[in-house]
């Protein structure tokens, strides 16, 4: 599955009965929060910059967080209507860990945009929001090209695991009573 048709099938389970006012704003702040919290998650899995194997089979593999991340960027591309972005990542960091902090520091500094948008009422200039976004989405695409990880593999698995937990549409019961083994099996499958 391409990015391209990744798009609209994530946005079926995304929540939107428990926003604010502002819609377009909730929702980049929803994507870049969860960014954040996704990549806490692959951050887990190293210790003093170093990947921890043993930890990555308890935790959930690298390739399944980072299909998480995937999914809130998703929210970036459609809501600032950003087309297929193409990577060019000769200039990046060849550490993964590396690259993960420079994807949380794109991350933090994007939420800064959204703090002052919000909670000062400063205004976004839209390019500056779609600049961080591809800078993000590129990262990402490094750090899964590091560990060999088939993107259109993971995109696949991640709508085949919302899928069985969600149906065709978003619903906070199942987000919070989840079939987990169901969900295992789905990931693990070849």
């Amino acid at each position: 599955m391409n990015w391209k048709e990744y798009l609209p099938l994530a946005e079926k389970t995304l929540s939107t009965q428990f926003h604010c006012d502002d819609l377009f704003y909730q929702k980049i702040l929803h994507s870049v929060i969860g960014c954040l919290t996704e990549v806490e998650e692959i951050l887990d899995n190293y210790t003093n910059g170093e990947l921890i194997t043993e930890n990555v089979n308890k935790q959930g593999s690298i390739s399944e967080e980072a299909a998480d991340v995937f999914w809130y960027i998703s929210i970036l591309f459609r809501e600032l209507n950003i087309e297929e972005y193409s990577l060019d990542s000769n200039e990046m960091e060849q550490n993964p860990f590396e690259t993960l902090l420079s994807f949380t520091k794109e991350s933090l500094k994007f939420l800064d945009l959204l703090k002052k948008k919000i909670y000062y009422n400063k205004d976004i200039d839209k390019q500056v929001m779609v600049d961080h976004s591809k800078k993000m989405f590129s990262l990402l695409c490094h750090f899964c090209e590091l560990y060999n990880t088939d993107i259109d593999s993971i995109l696949e698995k991640n709508i085949m695991k919302l899928k069985a937990r969600y149906g065709d549409k978003f619903s906070s019961e199942k987000a919070i009573n989840r079939d987990l083994e169901t969900e295992r099996q789905i990931l693990e499958k070849e």
